[in-house]
């Protein structure tokens, strides 16, 4: 099987790929800049701006011309900024939706084709526990991952029959070995004093810290939804799995509880670092 890893130099991507191989694959990363990142056996790094219809055009060909097929392709590409609504700015916006939604539009349009001419193929997004709830202070994040499920599930109706299985990942943050903040959290530019947009960050640090999900758990189940002969459409991991249910099944007011609650905890971090 052939792999195509859009996102395979920050941390996740890599430890997929690095799975993938072990189980038979042949696996092709993606990044801006290849040439940045040391060569391995593992894995071929391939240039692939995800912003740019023609870079991703040309790096799924690269991949057809050297292999005469592409069987698996896991997005992993996510841009994340914590914000608020009257903080964050369209330019901000407008780049996080271009990566995580327009991004994945155009490598699902560049990978259709050959997964079509083959009659098979898995697609899987990744998507994230802003894909379950609308959190405050990173409403562009979840809107993103809202527009990425909404236009993945439409995808996976459109090929249902067609022998390509289309699959939406959940995860909540990965622990991973970072700084205390890490690069991963992006406050917007226009930030206030004092705003809970501070607390946010520093929330989802603890958040981060304090998982449970590695990324070797997210990639050995996406690995185990691969090799399934039948795929599910959404595949929730750890408290997306309850929240999910949350959202599904009680009155909003209770929902409106969480969040008051989780925008205190904002405001007290904010004070407690102050």
């Amino acid at each position: 099987m052939v792999a195509l890893i859009p996102g395979a130099s920050g941390g996740f991507g890599n430890i997929l790929c690095e799975l993938l191989h072990s189980n038979g694959m042949k696996v092709y990363g993606t990044c801006r800049h290849p040439d940045d990142h040391d060569k391995t056996d593992i894995l071929t790094m391939l240039a692939m701006d995800i912003c740019d219809e023609e870079s991703v055009k040309a790096c799924v060909e690269t991949v057809l011309e050297r292999e005469g097929r592409l069987d698996v392709v896991v997005n992993c590409v996510n841009e994340l900024f914590i914000g608020g609504t009257e903080e964050q700015s369209i330019e901000e916006v407008r780049y996080l939706l271009d990566t995580n939604v327009l991004g994945a539009l155009r490598v699902f349009q560049a990978a259709l084709p050959i997964m079509r001419k083959q009659g098979s193929g898995t697609i899987v997004s990744m998507s994230s526990l802003g894909g379950v709830i609308a959190v405050p202070y990173i409403g562009a994040y979840t809107s993103a991952k809202f527009a990425l499920e909404a236009m993945t599930e439409a995808l996976y109706h459109e090929v249902r029959g067609e022998g390509i299985d289309v699959v939406i990942m959940q995860p909540v943050a990965m622990h991973m070995k970072r700084a205390s903040v890490g690069t991963h959290l992006h406050p917007v530019k226009n930030v206030r004093a004092g705003s809970p947009t501070e607390g946010m960050v520093i929330q989802m640090a603890k958040d981060t810290e304090a998982s449970k999900l590695t990324p070797e758990l997210v990639a050995r189940k996406v690995l185990q939804i691969i090799k399934s002969e039948k795929k599910p459409l959404r595949v929730p991991m750890d408290r997306a799995k309850s929240l999910g249910l949350v959202k599904r099944l009680v009155p909003q007011y209770i929902l409106d509880k969480i969040l008051a609650n989780l925008i205190k905890t904002m405001k007290r971090n904010v004070r407690d670092a102050s």
